[in-house]
């Protein structure tokens, strides 16, 4: 058996680390702001969650666009492995983004579907994407649904092909991803 493929930079730049780390906690908090809200009985608490649920939405998508823009601009750390994984790195990766993007979008149809406008905060509402169109609504929340629990599926994937990196490759993908750079070691 070869030895395992090791970075040759320590960590990715700064800017696709950060960024990363923060998609990845405002989509988990938007996750559980979603989950709370299926189980509020309360009208109120739900009208709550979802004023939170919205902007949040709107902020990954505008969040993945910048993240899309710097992954584009600014080099990831260079390794060398398989064809297949750095294939399947990418379509998981660009899946991902697809995602991140189409979420919002289909949210913020859905809330025009239902006659609700969406408003950012220090920006006011959002002009509508569509007319009240309550069937089409219906339609919109299922896709909104499906979408979210594939990219928490995809979410899923992408961890454990980071632990399958870190842990049985042993190759330092997960280390150059660390909010902390590792120290650097002599390949």
């Amino acid at each position: 058996m070869s030895s395992p493929t090791r970075l040759r930079q320590s960590a990715h730049p700064v800017a696709i680390r950060l960024l990363h780390w923060s998609l990845a906690a405002a989509v988990l908090f938007e996750f559980l702001l979603a989950l709370a809200r299926m189980q509020a009985e309360s009208g109120s608490w739900r009208q709550l969650l979802m004023s939170w649920h919205q902007p949040l939405g709107l902020l990954i998508g505008a969040a993945t666009l910048l993240r899309l823009g710097v992954r584009l601009r600014l080099r990831l750390a260079a390794w060398q492995g398989p064809q297949w994984l750095a294939w399947a790195s990418s379509a998981l990766h660009g899946l991902s983004y697809l995602l991140l993007l189409a979420l919002p979008l289909v949210g913020l149809a859905l809330a025009n579907a239902r006659g609700h406008a969406v408003s950012l905060p220090l920006l006011g509402a959002l002009p509508p994407l569509l007319e009240r169109d309550l069937d089409l609504a219906d339609s919109l929340e299922d896709w909104h649904g499906t979408l979210a629990w594939t990219l928490l599926a995809l979410i899923l994937l992408h961890a454990a092909a980071a632990a399958w990196h870190q842990w049985v490759r042993r190759d330092g993908l997960l280390s150059a991803m660390a909010l902390r750079a590792p120290k650097s070691s002599p390949l």
